[in-house]
């Protein structure tokens, strides 16, 4: 019997939603440079999602897209650019075998941390606040490290679902399905917990 407010309904169209969201995300990725831009778009609507607000999940992505376009841009070419500048470094000071090599390796270790907590962090506040670059990518850190119990869940949520890709052939259909938005709805949902109590001046 058809039940428009019955349990199954209600997880059959949040699944298509979902579905359709992932595609959505996944398409508006492909330019590359796009990404950041995509990723702060995918958060505004997993944070809704999580905060339990109403949301019209493609219209209120596509206006946050257009929204963060030139900030979230901006910051994963940024990230992308150090993350490049990183990798050749961590590459020619491990061929090194010498004692300076090795400070530098772990030097850049830290640094490498560091840029994946900013990543982590900025495209969901990208999504909730409005902020400079700067602003946001020293909030980003900032956040990250005073918030410690929530970031090193994140981190286990990260490795798991890539341990799953790598691990399980038909983990990657799964991504390209749904995946991208669950994973970003599970994070938004540690996010909203630390973003509240700096809330209160934002709508």
């Amino acid at each position: 019997r058809y039940n428009p407010d019955g349990a199954f309904y209600q997880f059959m169209t949040g699944a298509a939603s979902f579905i359709g969201l992932n595609v959505l995300f996944l398409i508006t990725c492909l330019p590359v440079f796009t990404i950041g831009t995509a990723l702060a778009s995918l958060y505004t609507v997993t944070m809704q999602e999580a905060r339990g607000d109403t949301s019209y999940i493609f219209s209120d992505y596509l206006k946050a897209f257009k929204k963060n376009f030139f900030q979230s841009t901006a910051a994963f070419l940024l990230h992308l650019v150090l993350s490049l500048i990183l990798l050749y470094n961590i590459v020619f000071w491990g061929a090194q075998h010498t004692i300076t090599g090795n400070i530098l390796l772990v030097l850049m270790a830290l640094l490498g941390m560091i840029l994946i907590l900013s990543f982590l962090y900025t495209y969901p506040l990208i999504a909730r606040f409005s902020n400079t670059l700067k602003q946001t990518l020293k909030n980003s850190v900032l956040l990250a490290l005073m918030n410690m119990r929530q970031t090193l869940i994140l981190i286990v949520l990260q490795a798991t679902f890539l341990g799953f890709c790598l691990a399980v052939s038909q983990a990657k259909i799964f991504m390209l399905l749904i995946g991208f938005a669950i994973l970003a709805y599970f994070n938004s949902r540690i996010m909203v917990k630390v973003f509240t109590p700096y809330e209160s001046s934002e709508a």
